[in-house]
């Protein structure tokens, strides 16, 4: 599968960037929500099928609950975007997912939601 981002960063920049800029944007936004999010962690995984990221949270609204959201960002976001923008959706649609399901879907045994 071609990974090739858009704009003339190669794969590494690309991720490196668009980390650099979805980390702290997405636990600022986290934080802002009436909810009062924490991101716990922000891992990039690399699968046969490209680069995913996985962001795990917890909200003050929903203290024994951790949501586990997680999106491929290459090739999905990379080869349409460039590293700033493709964050910003990252957020965008991890928030979005947050507001409109997860809160009011009931965690599993282990005290998790997933957008899986």
């Amino acid at each position: 599968m071609d990974h090739t981002p858009r704009g003339g960063l190669d794969s590494n920049q690309w991720l490196d960037q668009f980390q650099q800029s979805a980390e702290p944007a997405l636990r600022n936004d986290l934080a802002a929500e009436e909810d009062q999010g924490s991101l716990q962690n922000f891992t990039l995984d690399h699968r046969d099928d490209g680069v995913w990221v996985i962001a795990t949270f917890s909200t003050k609204s929903h203290p024994a609950v951790t949501f586990v959201w997680s999106q491929r960002v290459m090739p999905d976001l990379s080869t349409e975007w460039d590293p700033e923008f493709a964050s910003m959706l990252f957020g965008t649609h991890l928030i979005e997912w947050f507001l409109t399901d997860a809160r009011k879907r009931p965690p599993s045994a282990d005290g998790i939601i997933r957008n899986e």
